[in-house]
């Protein structure tokens, strides 16, 4: 428990923690709110500036485990043929 308050019934007490958690919920989201206004009057580029850079810097990013899952899937497949190949030559013994 939080506090050491005492409660004369426990539908005293359940009423008192969904005033609390509400109080939080509400705070929580004046909170997020106010700093997403704040964000938005200060950002020093404009929204679409900054997304392109975003998406720029995301496509960056991904462009070398793609290349790297590329060439494994190829080199795969290649090992894959090969196997298959050697397991053709056995059973044809």
């Amino acid at each position: 428990m939080m506090n050491d308050r005492v409660y004369y019934s426990r539908e005293a007490e359940m009423r008192a923690n969904r005033e609390r958690a509400t109080a939080v919920l509400i705070f929580m989201a004046l909170g997020l709110g106010i700093g997403a206004v704040l964000a938005l009057m200060f950002a020093p580029k404009s929204g679409e500036k900054m997304r392109a850079e975003l998406a720029d810097s995301l496509g960056d990013s991904l462009e070398g485990p793609r290349e790297a899952t590329n060439k494994a899937i190829h080199r795969l497949e290649k090992d894959f043929g090969d196997l298959r190949k050697k397991v053709e030559e056995r059973l044809e013994r």
